[in-house]
């Protein structure tokens, strides 16, 4: 009987506890404008930095530590020929300044039935967030084309 009661102890404890935790998030969130707690209104859509695919290129073909701390997470948008089109989405190669430059544009698209119309060696518009390089492929992630 006093093990029942012990373990009732501390499942109320617990209990009580992330009630306690689960309210005071409420309350940081329901903080809206307005103050009334609901918060109906779309978020303002980001506006995209307008930039060169070459600039980017070039960032990271100079410093890929410097360009990453520059770029990383920023939203932007480019214009640059389609190199390739998987089937996550698109590559764009042969963007930087250097002659012999390996590096390229990976966007991965949020909507692939943005891809359908469009061809290899196509020039398009894309917004989206810049991430990482890895092995000379500068990835940006919730690409969206933009006609």
């Amino acid at each position: 009987m006093k093990k029942i009661l012990k373990w009732g102890g501390i499942a109320l404890v617990v209990i009580i506890i992330i009630a306690a935790l689960s309210g005071s998030g409420d309350k940081n969130n329901s903080s809206g404008s307005n103050g009334s707690g609901t918060n109906n209104e779309a978020e303002p859509t980001p506006t995209p930095m307008v930039i060169e695919a070459r600039t980017l290129a070039d960032a990271f073909d100079a410093n890929q530590v410097a360009a990453e701390n520059e770029w990383q997470d920023k939203f932007v948008q480019f214009t640059a020929e389609i190199s390739n089109i998987t089937d996550s989405g698109l590559s764009f190669t042969n963007i930087a300044t250097k002659e012999f430059s390996l590096t390229q544009i990976s966007c991965k698209v949020k909507d692939k039935d943005q891809l359908l119309p469009l061809t290899n060696g196509q020039t398009v518009t894309v917004q989206g967030v810049v991430g990482n390089q890895t092995i000379g492929v500068i990835e940006v992630k919730e690409c969206e084309v933009i006609q």
